[in-house]
Parts: C-alpha cells; structure tokens; sequence
C-alpha cells in the first residue's frame, strides 16, 4: 500500500476473509479525500465475475448506489463505476473485482463528486464500456479535479493480482462528451428510470 495512505480498519472475517479500510489524502483535493477498502476472500467454486449482482454490490457499498459504468478484463477482473447519495451530496465508488481459481479481491474507492464550478465536464466511465456493450454510459463530473482522483485509482488498481499480473485496460477515464462514439447518458437524479440523455 501507497505510504501515505492511513489505516483506518483492518478486519478479520471467515475462513481467510479480510477486509482493509484506508484513508486517501495524498493526490486528490482537501474536500475529496478518498475511501479505499480492500477485500480479499476464498469465492465458491460457481462464482465468477460475470456472476456479481453489481446491482446488489452498488446498494451494498453506498447508499441508493447504483451501477453506472461496467467492463470486463478478460474472464477474470471487472472494472464498475458505481453512483450514489448521502443527504444531498453525489458519491462515486470505483469497484474492482477479480475472481481466479477460488480466490477473490475486491477494491471499493470511494470519494464525494466535486462541485463543477468553473471547471470543464467530462464523462467519468470505464475504458473499454463502448467496445464490449455497444454504448458509453457515466456520470458527468468536473473534468481536472475528478482526473486526479480517479488517477489514484488507476494507479494503484494496477498492482492488484492474484497469483500473478492482471490486466487492467478496464481503467476509470475521463472523456470529452464530443470524443464519445456513442450514446452518453448523464445521471441527473434518482431513481435508476431518471437517466436522460445529453451529448
């Protein structure tokens, strides 16, 4: 783990479950300090990533979460951008899944969406959405505060493993709404049924 990163629970479950909780200062704005929570655990023989509810895993880590963006990393490792609320403020969470012979790591970074202010918007999704499902879905968020915060992310996602070097091409990107091929899809609101779309 990054040095600067502070412990804040180290938690033991079942079997070889365990579950690490940090605090992310370093790298992103004062107002956006990070969540990040390592989960590592033996998976059933039956579970693989394309088997994760996200649906469940989104509610699970935020409240009134919601999956916005999902891709695949071969058969193995999935990248999501999941959306939700606390009272009136927007919380993005970056999930990654990896499931391999039985073993399993789950990464959950979570962080408030900055306020736009005068900054430009970009298009918070996952690399590779537009290639596997035909479209490009997100959340617009400002585009330089939330790219440094989604660069802690990438950055450290790509150490993760499981018994040897993953992949990671599924990355948390920021894209201009007029380099998008496809439909963007903006979030304004909840329930799930209030995407409208924008351009």
């Amino acid at each position: 783990m990054p040095a600067s990163w502070k412990l804040l629970k180290d938690a033991r479950g079942l079997g070889n479950a365990r579950t690490v909780t940090y605090e992310v200062t370093e790298g992103v704005a004062p107002s956006d300090h990070a969540t990040v929570m390592i989960k590592t655990y033996e998976a059933p023989s039956d579970r693989h990533v394309n088997s994760v509810d996200t649906a469940e895993v989104a509610k699970r880590v935020i409240p009134s979460g919601v999956p916005i963006s999902d891709a695949y990393d071969g058969p193995d490792w999935r990248t999501c951008v999941f959306l939700g609320r606390i009272q009136d403020a927007k919380i993005v969470a970056l999930y990654r899944v990896g499931i391999q012979n039985r073993h399993a790591v789950e990464e959950i970074f979570i962080f408030p969406l900055p306020t736009a202010g005068s900054q430009e918007l970009g298009l918070l999704t996952v690399y590779g959405q537009a290639d596997q499902q035909g479209r490009t879905t997100g959340v617009y968020a400002p585009l330089q505060s939330t790219y440094k915060t989604i660069s802690v992310f990438n950055e450290f996602t790509k150490t993760l493993d499981i018994g040897g070097p993953a992949p990671f091409h599924a990355k948390a990107v920021m894209a201009k709404p007029a380099t998008i091929p496809s439909a963007v899809y903006r979030w304004d609101s909840f329930p799930s049924n209030s995407r409208s779309i924008g351009g």
